[in-house]
């Protein structure tokens, strides 16, 4: 289906381009996490509401100083 948010798509067509399971995609429409509209029974998708999901969940990695020897990186685990 075609808005003016772009596709819009069903969990099933959604699972199916993000290669994510169709019950994580309902989870994630259940708990409000994900961006939909909801007619009736029914959850309708933007194709761009993925990408926006995993760019506000995304972590970023600490940054590391330049350089450290082998010890002080594995810490206490050697």
């Amino acid at each position: 289906m075609r808005s003016e948010i772009g596709d819009l798509l069903t969990p099933r067509e959604m699972a199916n381009l993000s290669g994510w399971s169709v019950k994580s995609i309902r989870k994630l429409l259940t708990q409000r996490r994900i961006r939909h509209v909801k007619r009736g029974n029914r959850y309708l998708i933007p194709e761009s509401a993925i990408s926006e999901f995993l760019e506000s969940n995304m972590v970023e990695p600490e940054s590391a100083p330049d350089k450290l020897n082998p010890s002080e990186a594995m810490g206490d685990a050697l």
